[in-house]
């Protein structure tokens, strides 16, 4: 670094003089060879180096320790993500909800508690655990909600979760789980990149599959706190889903989860705004779908049966007929005459 202040050692006569204040002069940093594009790119190196990108935005699932005991609780209300507690040494206290909905659950060490997305909650610890201080052993796993929604997308394995993220929005303790679900979470803790999330799904499979669980929140508070509007949104979505994937094997509980609403209230959203069953729904866009190709190729019957959605020609014949009053064959002579 190049200073402007001459060297005390310079051969000028010294003249004794009133003190004279010293302004600071700028550093002078050593010019790049290789002119401005050289200097540009060294400039955008630096800058990279001295505000380092975030680790948040580099991973898809966070897994720490549990906070440390606390008698009071930390309120949440994670708007985009998961939370899969592993409570540890120290008994913890949940509530779950808000005002007259709040509820409140008790957990013992070794519990398995799975939040979701939009629930207000406060975990607090007991001051008292049972081995040693603090919470040892406790985990929390965060994982982001719209990445496995879009992963469902692209995945259709996925898909087996969507009924457990639906529960999740209620909050769910699965009971019963033996060491070997909770010895994965600790792997999780352990892995990096492909192997944690690989792992991760394994973990996200069995817990979908376990059947011994209770629900903490009253189904009534996570789909009544959607409001009106909030639920016309969540409509809206599942029609430009359904639009978009008719010719799959589509369900009222996976399409559901995907808007995120429980299978009783989407249906009955579902049945206000459209006026139509969701199976209904989706039998009329599969028989509109036909029609056209009827009318516009020369596929065979059975050929648009199968890309339309429809799993066998006599089942298809049959909702043809119920919503158009003719077999497939005659619409097809009727639209080219």
């Amino acid at each position: 670094m190049l200073n402007t202040i001459p060297p005390a050692s310079a051969s000028r006569p010294h003249t004794p003089s009133a003190p004279r204040p010293k302004l600071p002069l700028p550093a002078v940093a050593p010019r790049p060879r290789g002119g401005a594009r050289a200097r540009a790119l060294d400039a955008r190196r630096n800058a990279a180096a001295a505000t380092p990108e975030p680790a948040d935005t580099r991973v898809t699932l966070h897994c720490e320790s549990s906070p440390t005991s606390s008698a009071r609780g930390q309120e949440t209300n994670c708007l985009h993500e998961h939370e899969l507690h592993l409570i540890g040494a120290a008994p913890a206290r949940l509530r779950v909800g808000q005002g007259i909905d709040e509820e409140t659950h008790r957990f013992a060490p070794g519990s398995l508690v799975l939040l979701g997305p939009r629930l207000p909650h406060s975990l607090a610890f007991e001051h008292h655990p049972l081995h040693g201080g603090g919470n040892a052993g406790g985990l929390v796993l965060r994982f982001g909600d719209e990445p496995l929604r879009r992963g469902m997308e692209l995945f259709p394995e996925l898909r087996d979760a969507a009924p457990l993220l639906a529960r999740a929005r209620q909050g769910v303790h699965f009971v019963g789980l033996g060491e070997g679900i909770v010895s994965r979470l600790r792997r999780i803790e352990m892995l990096q990149g492909l192997a944690r999330f690989a792992e991760f799904t394994v973990l996200l499979n069995e817990l979908s599959q376990w059947s011994e669980y209770r629900l903490l929140a009253d189904a009534a508070f996570t789909d009544d706190s959607l409001g009106e509007h909030g639920a016309a949104l969540r409509i809206h979505k599942a029609l430009d889903h359904i639009r978009d994937n008719y010719a799959e094997g589509l369900s009222l509980a996976e399409v559901g989860a995907i808007v995120g609403m429980r299978e009783n209230a989407f249906s009955r959203s579902f049945r206000r705004a459209t006026g139509q069953t969701f199976t209904d729904f989706v039998i009329g866009l599969r028989v509109a779908r036909a029609c056209r190709l009827l009318a516009s190729t020369r596929q065979h019957v059975s050929s648009i049966c199968y890309e339309v959605g429809f799993n066998n020609i006599s089942n298809f014949n049959r909702h043809f007929r119920r919503i158009k009053g003719m077999t497939p064959g005659e619409f097809r002579a009727a639209a080219r005459s």
